[in-house]
């Protein structure tokens, strides 16, 4: 189907131009224009003022972009004042304010082109000011961002330089201190080894003790809930009881006892233990001899440990060594009296160590 096209007269599908079709008529031309060599600018300017606002050509609609607001025009977000301010708004309005003085009273005859040069420099000398200023204000602006990057970089170059210094000091005194602790090692990991052989026995017997008193536990706890106390308990009971008898006996639960791996508990001991893995319980009175046994054989050796970690420790101080890689403490907390025990408000069944001898809190 043919399509309208107003650019020319009217014709009937078959190519027929009615008579009456008009003639499309010929937008009129400004006289100016007709009467007067204008530059080209100048008629860009009345081209501009008599195209209609509300139709305008293509291209001529869209937000500004990048470049148009490099060229003066306002971008995209600005306030109304903001745009009033920009370059090419202050040209404009500097050319209105010339032609609107330029249209008053004058005392000898102006002609169009004489009010549209005063326009066009007024203009011309509005949108270079506005220019001007807003070139000034940009480089202030890059001013301002280029001192305070600046100043940031000055600031992070004086915390490298202030970090790098802190590592060269570390690293100084890393190796000084290796240097020392190569000196030391030897002192140190002699004091170390002789300690450690004088602590085997004493450190084998606390463990003993600890299985002793774990497997009293166990009893109350079987007594709480209304039943009796199992075999696994009172073997765990006698192995601890032979380690603080002997600390080189080396049972474990799945043997039986014998001289060669009870080492120098008695044979009545040995006994007990194997009718126990029989499966024969003991009687309450023997568990509670066993518990206050180990408890008064154990103190030895408490003794024993505490004599040894203050002689090595003041043997590590004299020969301005570390006693921390020379002892290995594993004794509960020493207390000097019963009344400073109770005000350390330590668990109930805690031990503790009072007057070198060991005591359970209750």
């Amino acid at each position: 189907m043919p399509q309208a096209n107003i650019t020319r007269q009217y014709q009937t599908p078959q190519g027929i131009v009615p008579p009456m079709a008009l003639p499309r008529p010929t937008p009129p031309q400004s006289p100016i224009l007709a009467n007067q060599q204008l530059s080209p600018l100048m008629q860009q300017v009345l081209r501009n003022a008599q195209a209609s606002r509300m139709t305008p050509r293509a291209g001529q609609v869209g937000l500004p972009t990048t470049a148009t607001a490099a060229a003066g025009q306002p971008a995209a977000g600005m306030t109304f004042g903001q745009k009033l301010m920009q370059p090419r708004a202050q040209g404009m309005l500097g050319a209105a304010a010339a032609g609107f003085e330029a249209s008053g009273y004058q005392d000898r005859p102006v002609s169009l082109g004489q009010v549209l040069g005063r326009m066009g420099t007024a203009g011309m000398k509005a949108f270079t000011a506005a220019k001007d200023k807003a070139d000034k204000a940009a480089i202030d602006a890059a001013a301002r961002k280029a001192a305070a990057e600046k100043a940031a970089f000055a600031r992070r170059l004086a915390i490298a330089q202030y970090e790098q210094k802190d590592r060269e000091i570390d690293a100084t005194s890393s190796k000084t201190q290796r240097a020392i602790t190569k000196e030391q090692f030897d002192m140190e990991d002699k004091l170390f080894n002789k300690y450690e052989m004088l602590s085997a026995e004493p450190r084998e017997a606390f463990f003993g003790y600890e299985k002793v008193r774990n497997a009293a536990e166990s009893y109350k706890a079987a007594e709480a809930r209304g039943e009796k106390p199992s075999g696994a308990s009172d073997i765990a009971l006698l192995i601890g009881f032979m380690k603080t008898l002997d600390p080189g006996s080396v049972v474990r639960e799945t043997e039986y006892a014998t001289a060669k791996n009870a080492g120098g508990v008695s044979e009545t001991i040995r006994n007990l233990y194997n009718n126990v893995k029989d499966g024969v319980l003991l009687t309450p009175k023997l568990r509670e001899d066993f518990i206050k046994a180990a408890t008064s054989q154990v103190d030895s050796y408490v003794k024993r440990q505490i004599s040894l970690d203050k002689k090595y420790t003041r043997r590590a101080k004299d020969y301005n060594l570390n006693p921390e890689r020379v002892i290995t403490p594993y004794l509960p907390t020493i207390f000097s009296s019963v009344d400073d025990a109770e005000k350390a408000n330590l668990p109930v069944g805690s031990m503790v160590i009072v007057n070198n001898r060991l005591a359970v809190i209750e």
